[in-house]
């Protein structure tokens, strides 16, 4: 009688701790399900942000071709600085969620669909951060020619109090600059939209790599 007392004792902590599990399971799917809704959402206007920014760049690039277009400074000027301002173009990862399953927490997803899956689309993103990184170091470059060619104090009046940039009055003069500087300019215009274009790419990619998990958790797990 006490060995079966015994037995079913384990039996039934054996199940509440899989039904707990299984609970934490389906929790974690909800969350994931929550965190790739924001992610889809974001990666939707990062796409359309990448679009409008390649015809600007495109646009600085035309105007900046030789001889300059004296009756386009002020374009030239608002152009230049929105190339550089990337803040609302970069992709901010949900990733609450898959930091707890990568600390241990995995093990409870039992379907290797979702797992795989996680861990597929986790690493899509950590790509999308490389590309980030070299599109920073492009515009650094960018950013050392153009203050030898832009005046600082144009840009300053530039800047409104809800920080959306005007273009300035009248056209205003460049700085005195060599033709080097200005083709060095123009070459890390080119890296910066060799950048955008992969960063826009990418993020095609990942929306749609969200899209099949977010319909694969949602499938396995039965939620709406």
């Amino acid at each position: 009688m006490l060995f079966l007392a015994v037995t079913l004792g384990f039996f039934v902590e054996n199940q509440r701790e899989h039904y707990v599990e299984h609970q934490r399971e389906k929790q974690y799917a909800f969350s994931m399900v929550e965190d790739l809704k924001s992610d889809t959402a974001a990666l939707n206007k990062i796409i359309l942000l990448r679009t409008k920014r390649l015809e600007i760049i495109d646009s600085l690039f035309l105007l900046l071709n030789e001889p300059v277009d004296t009756n386009r400074l002020s374009d030239i000027y608002f152009y230049s600085l929105m190339v550089t301002r990337i803040a609302m173009l970069r992709f901010i990862y949900n990733d609450g969620t898959i930091q707890q399953l990568k600390t241990g927490s995995l093990r409870l997803i039992r379907n290797h669909l979702v797992s795989d899956s996680i861990v597929q689309y986790d690493s899509h993103v950590r790509r999308l951060e490389k590309v980030q990184e070299r599109e920073e170091l492009s515009i650094q470059d960018f950013n050392h020619y153009r203050f030898k060619i832009f005046d600082g104090h144009i840009y300053y009046k530039m800047i409104t109090e809800n920080d959306r940039p005007r273009r300035p009055s009248g056209n205003p003069a460049l700085l005195r600059h060599t033709e080097e500087d200005l083709n060095n300019l123009i070459t890390s215009l080119c890296f910066i939209k060799t950048a955008n274009v992969a960063y826009r790419s990418f993020s095609i990619e990942l929306r749609d790599k969200a899209a099949s998990l977010l319909n694969t958790i949602k499938k396995e797990y039965h939620l709406k």
